[in-house]
């Protein structure tokens, strides 16, 4: 099979079923094409296609192509995450913390990313907390502004 076609594939597979693991997308491709092919293939053309696992709830992650969205789409997305995952955010000198529920923080610090904010020099995230660094404590409360209010 040709790596255009299996990209078809993955990408309508993706966004007809719900997939929480690279090895659904193995195994569908194997039982219907008759091919296999790696995880690490599959994780190629996952990131090729701009694909992610992203949180469903708070012990669910599933992937889906989200880059194709627009600017609008996104903000509208993490806004939902703000009102319904979002427990607490602080400045601190030039850095926002942002508390979530269990599981969400790594989706919020992907929605921020994606939000292109020029202002926001990185962000990094654990299990429920994601820390955004500004240029300065100036800088911090703009950001935050534009972020959440």
């Amino acid at each position: 099979m040709k790596k255009s076609k299996r990209l078809e594939i993955v990408y309508t597979i993706v966004k007809k079923h719900k997939i929480y693991k690279k090895e659904q997308i193995i195994s569908y491709i194997e039982e219907y094409f008759g091919v296999r092919y790696s995880a690490t293939t599959i994780a190629k053309d996952l990131k090729e296609l701009n694909i992610y696992r992203v949180p469903m709830d708070c012990e669910t992650w599933i992937y889906k192509a989200i880059n194709n969205q627009t600017e609008q789409e996104m903000r509208e997305k993490f806004r939902h995450y703000c009102e319904h995952e979002v427990l607490s955010s602080i400045i601190n000198g030039a850095y926002i913390i942002v508390k979530t529920s269990p599981g969400f923080a790594q989706g919020i610090n992907y929605f921020i990313d994606q939000l292109n904010i020029e202002e926001i020099l990185g962000t990094v995230s654990g299990n429920d907390t994601t820390l955004i660094l500004a240029a300065s404590n100036d800088m911090a409360e703009y950001v935050y502004a534009k972020l959440f209010k």
